[in-house]
């Protein structure tokens, strides 16, 4: 579609987030002829919603038609929804009472030397600020909330200069460095985790692909594909605990505990494949292989203190926590978020309590029980008893076994 400057400018003016009129023309003549540029503008408006004002007009154009895409896109199979896996799997792991000679219980954790007030910390959230610069500094906030709540704080990608700025909070705090092309970058980041007071550092090996396969690009900055003994090689350099995130396999785990890793998130990064096994799931077979030899961290789909008791019940030291606090990093204050942090620890607390667990040691994963019919089952059963009036105990009876864990 090939439109005139002029009427490039007086589409831009009915935008609430401007672009570039470069980056605007680029845009529209990626249109077919005869599309209507009126109909296309709430989604181009809200496509360039955090869009860097340093940002290039190629990488304006590449982000912005991504999200398009994306936005315009038929909706997956819900199935295949990873994240909606997590939830479905939590939601079948019931718990027993054990009260006979019960006692109140402790929360308190230690992790990489430091203790806690709680085995709930914050997970490692990127860029907050760039994708929402709206939202009143938002990773500062983040780091204030752990200090304030007395749990881990973790950080993902981020510039050396900001990180800087986070840790003048004084939490302490795990720095997880991107698997950057750039060698020198890693290593500067490294070294000045260690320099500035990090607890320990880390790198997320998830982030090194794209869903298509290719290698990832994160903001300009092109990642690249690192070897077991590379990994090895950035845990000498940053003479701190090493923490490889990412993990969500029996075979990764033992790789991590063979180069000497002293720690483990058993994540999928928030769902970066379809049909993700929850990392709650493999979780037990990861800890019979490994668990004595790590310290191993539970991510993805935390969202109360119940979901981080069934974490910890399967043979977790501690759950992160990060989506879920993003509402309360972006409406309320540190406050707020170190409130919610408190809460999942008193719902923890309470479950401890009525399971006989007097501590963070104590867990039994002999208390957890599976119900089989999960909500996938009963979402496609009531479609089909909607549309053909079966019953709901003949379709069930139609539907594969689910596989006892």
């Amino acid at each position: 579609m090939n439109l005139t400057i002029e009427e490039i400018q007086e589409l831009q003016n009915k935008m609430d987030n401007k672009l570039p009129l470069e980056a605007m023309k680029k845009l529209f003549s990626m249109l077919p002829e005869g599309f209507s540029p009126q109909l296309i503008l709430p989604m181009l408006s809200d496509a360039a919603k955090g869009i860097s004002e340093n940002a290039s007009v190629e990488e304006i154009v590449k982000t912005v038609s991504g999200k398009m895409r994306k936005a315009s896109a038929p909706p997956e199979n819900p199935a295949a929804d990873s994240k909606r896996i997590v939830r479905d799997y939590f939601d079948t792991l019931l718990v027993e009472m054990r009260l006979m000679d019960s006692v109140e219980p402790s929360t308190e954790a230690e992790f990489f030397g430091c203790k806690f007030s709680s085995p709930i910390m914050n997970a490692a959230l990127s860029h907050l600020g760039t994708f929402h610069p709206d939202w009143d500094g938002p990773m500062e906030k983040y780091a204030e909330a752990a200090l304030k709540a007395n749990v881990l704080h973790w950080v993902g990608m981020i510039e050396n200069d900001q990180f800087e700025q986070i840790m003048k909070i004084g939490a302490k705090t795990v720095r997880i460095v991107k698997p950057y092309k750039d060698e020198d970058k890693i290593i500067s980041q490294l070294e000045q985790a260690g320099e500035l007071g990090a607890v320990a550092v880390g790198m997320d090996i998830d982030h090194t692909f794209t869903k298509t396969g290719n290698i990832d690009v994160v903001i300009g900055e092109e990642m690249a594909v690192k070897s077991s003994w590379q990994l090895l090689e950035y845990s000498k350099i940053a003479k701190l605990p090493f923490v490889i995130k990412g993990v969500l396999s029996v075979h990764d785990a033992v790789k991590c505990a063979e180069i000497g890793a002293s720690a483990i998130v058993v994540s999928h990064h928030g769902g970066r494949i379809p049909y993700a096994a929850a990392p709650v799931q493999v979780l037990p077979d990861i800890i019979r292989e490994v668990g004595s030899l790590m310290t191993i961290i539970v991510d993805c789909g935390i969202e109360s203190g119940y979901d981080a008791y069934k974490a910890m019940a399967l043979g977790a030291d501690g759950v992160s926590v990060g989506t879920h606090l993003i509402p309360v990093i972006q409406n309320g204050t540190a406050d707020d978020v170190a409130d919610r942090i408190s809460e999942m620890t008193a719902e923890l607390k309470g479950m401890m309590a009525y399971t006989g667990v007097k501590d963070c040691s104590s867990f039994d994963p002999s208390v957890i029980h599976r119900r089989y019919e999960t909500s996938y089952r009963n979402y496609y059963s009531r479609i089909f008893v909607e549309s053909s009036g079966c019953s709901l105990s003949i379709i069930l009876t139609l539907l594969p076994p689910l596989h006892s864990e």
